[in-house]
């Protein structure tokens, strides 16, 4: 029954099992499907809120007179949505469980020791699916007034209701003016949809939130990710507290020129510690973007180097895990302010390997004043300049 043109795109299954703290059930057994092997010939790119989208959504909360936030999830978002066209996919038969096999007697349906199935609904792992559970949705969501904005994508508002969420996937953080108006996007979801909420508005995208309404004050934390972490590599607590992320460069007192790092002779690390490191990396990249930007100029440092990690690399990354394990439960705290953008930037010339400078930006929302007072940050940079600078002014510039 396969379309001869389309055997080629018969694709696999994976089972994947996890936990969802926020689902209605956080034990969490799916089927995925292997992407990989689709060929879709539309378009698949889906628009979805940034980390940064959702920290000026904190902020708009905090900076305006009784607003309130809260979280929605859609359950089984991409399940329900129907595709434009059916996809194929094979499991073998001896992975399908008896109760199946007897409820839709698939043993007729054996061949070659696999049962061949037709999609004809959206599957966590298809290209398309994100993209056309999306595009539904946005077509619900405009028959009830909401659209998504122009220039931002991820952010919707109501034609003419005070309120505003940002929309990662099928997370909804919400920010609302009475909660009638919340009532309202709740009644439009559960049109079509199963939706979890969560009032309090304690967790999203990842992030703990404590709210203090009477300060106007929210702290972003992520609770027990770096003890779980910790544990995962095997990395015990420091017996004396690592107060840096990273080792400073020595000081050369009386120096009339400034010299570029000495490289690297350190003995190279086998592929298993490459890996390792790699994955400490991407473990904590997100978590230093999300809460503890005091991470990001040790990480650069360390992802430059990764792909060719030596002794001097896990060095670095045993004194980085020793630092997220003296300050497990860092975080981020924003107070209300007149939501005016400030930034403070610099540029460190030659402090970097292969003559490489590195900027760094500590971006904010405060007040219109000379001196902007200070807030947690909703975009911090602290990257390696891709090309050589010739001097501080250029790197600075």
């Amino acid at each position: 029954d396969i379309p001869k043109d389309r055997r080629g795109d018969v694709t696999y299954t994976r089972v994947v099992c996890g936990i969802s703290p926020l689902k209605e059930d956080p034990n969490r057994t799916r089927i995925t499907i292997g992407g990989n092997r689709i060929c879709y010939p539309g378009d698949t790119g889906t628009k979805t809120g940034s980390l940064e989208l959702v920290k000026l959504i904190l902020n708009d909360v905090l900076s305006t007179k009784q607003a309130r936030f809260a979280c929605f999830d859609i359950s089984n978002f991409y399940l329900g949505t129907p595709l434009d066209r059916p996809e194929y996919v094979r499991i073998k038969f001896a992975d399908i469980p008896a109760e199946f096999t007897d409820e839709y007697n698939l043993t007729t349906f054996v061949h070659h020791g696999w049962v061949y199935f037709e999609i004809s609904k959206g599957v966590y792992g298809l290209k398309q699916a994100g993209k056309l559970a999306n595009d539904l949705l946005t077509e619900r969501l405009d028959n009830h007034g909401y659209y998504q904005c122009a220039t931002t994508p991820g952010l919707w508002r109501h034609k003419w209701r005070p309120i505003t969420f940002v929309l990662i996937v099928d997370d909804f953080g919400l920010k609302y003016v009475g909660k009638r108006h919340a009532d309202h996007l709740l009644a439009a979801l559960t049109d079509s949809y199963r939706v979890t909420t969560d009032w309090t508005g304690s967790k999203f995208a990842g992030i703990d939130l404590t709210w203090d309404y009477a300060r106007r004050t929210c702290r972003l934390t992520m609770a027990d990710y770096i003890a779980n972490l910790l544990i995962k590599y095997n990395h015990p607590k420091p017996k004396k507290p690592q107060h840096s992320p990273h080792a400073h460069r020595d000081i050369t007192y009386g120096a009339t020129q400034q010299l570029v790092p000495e490289p690297d002779t350190s003995p190279p690390l086998d592929d298993k510690g490459v890996q390792r490191i790699q994955a400490i990396v991407g473990s904590l990249l997100y978590y230093a973007r999300a809460v503890d930007n005091k991470l990001l100029t040790a990480l650069s440092t360390i992802s430059s180097q990764q792909a060719k990690a030596t002794e001097n690399t896990a060095a670095a990354v045993h004194q980085l895990l020793d630092y997220v394990a003296t300050y497990p439960n860092d975080g981020i705290t924003y107070r209300a302010s007149n939501m005016v953008l400030a930034a403070h930037s610099d540029a460190s010339f030659f402090s970097e390997p292969h003559s490489r400078s590195r900027a760094g930006a500590h971006i904010f929302l405060s007040e219109d004043d000379a001196i902007p007072r200070q807030n947690g940050p909703v975009l911090t940079i602290s990257q390696i300049i891709k090309h050589v600078m010739a001097s501080a002014a250029e790197a600075e510039l």
